[in-house]
C-alpha cells in the first residue's frame, strides 16, 4: 500500500510536469495535491487565453487510465453486465466490467487491464476483442477528472471456473442474458451509470456494424 501511494504521488507529479506547457492557449501554472488515497483531489491553477488565472479542483486516481468492457454472447444475442453499489450517488446501478490500469499490474496496457477486469468481475475470458475508440485513443471520463478510459467489446468470451479475485471493496452481481433493448431502457431510465451507458452505446453500434444485431 505504501509503495502504491508513492507511485501515485510520483505519477501526479509527472502529470504536472508534462501538463505545464500551453495547450490551446491554456497553461497549467501549478498543481498541488490536497488529498490522496485511492483517488486524489488536486488544486490546479490555469492561465486562460485572456490572461485570467483560475483555480480548479480536479480528481485523479491511481494508475495510468481505465478500461471498460461490454461482453456479448453471439448465440443468445445478449450481454453480460453488472449490478453493484455506486458510492458516489449512493445507489445500486447497472454497469459494465471496468477498472483502473494499475501501474504495478498492467504498466500502461489498457488491453491487459481490460482482460483482467473482465475475468475478475464477469468471470469471463478469451473471446474476440474490439477496441471501440480509434487506435491509441482514450477519452476523458469527465470535465474535472484526469483519468482517461478506453472502451472494448468482447464477443463470445468463455466462463472461467477459478477467476481472479475481486478487490476487497467490490460486491458485484453478475447479470447474464440482457438484451440490447433492456440495456437501452436502463440508460434512458437512469438505471445504468453514465460511463457504462457510454460504452454500451459504442458497443451496440459496433455490433450493428458486425451484423450481430
Amino acid at each position: 500500500m505504501f509503495v502504491r501511494s508513492i507511485l501515485s504521488i510520483l505519477l501526479i507529479l509527472l502529470k504536472c510536469i508534462l501538463g505545464s506547457s500551453s495547450k490551446n492557449g491554456y497553461k497549467v501554472i501549478s498543481e498541488n495535491v490536497m488529498y490522496s488515497r485511492w483517488r486524489s483531489i488536486i488544486s490546479r491553477t490555469v492561465r486562460t487565453p485572456n490572461g485570467k488565472q483560475i483555480d480548479y479542483d480536479v480528481v485523479d486516481q491511481k494508475g495510468s487510465g481505465a478500461s471498460i468492457i461490454f461482453a456479448w454472447n453471439s448465440k443468445t444475442k445478449t450481454a453480460t453486465i453488472l449490478k453493484e453499489y455506486n458510492p458516489g450517488c449512493d445507489k445500486i446501478l447497472y454497469g459494465l466490467a471496468a477498472g483502473v490500469v494499475e501501474t504495478d499490474k498492467h504498466g500502461s496496457d489498457f488491453d491487459m487491464a481490460a482482460r483482467h477486469e473482465l475475468e475478475e468481475e464477469c468471470h469471463l475470458s478469451g473471446g474476440t476483442w474490439y477496441r471501440l475508440l480509434n487506435e491509441d485513443k482514450s477519452i476523458a471520463m469527465d470535465k474535472y477528472v484526469m483519468t482517461e478510459i478506453v472502451a472494448y467489446l468482447v464477443v463470445d468470451a468463455v466462463k472461467v471456473t477459478n477467476p481472479r479475485p475481486l478487490d476487497d471493496e467490490e460486491e458485484i452481481e453478475i447479470i447474464e442474458g440482457v438484451t440490447v433493448d433492456e440495456i437501452l431502457e436502463m440508460i434512458r431510465s437512469g438505471e445504468m451509470n453514465c460511463i457504462g451507458g457510454f460504452a454500451s452505446l459504442l458497443a451496440i453500434e459496433k455490433l450493428r456494424n458486425l451484423g450481430e444485431i
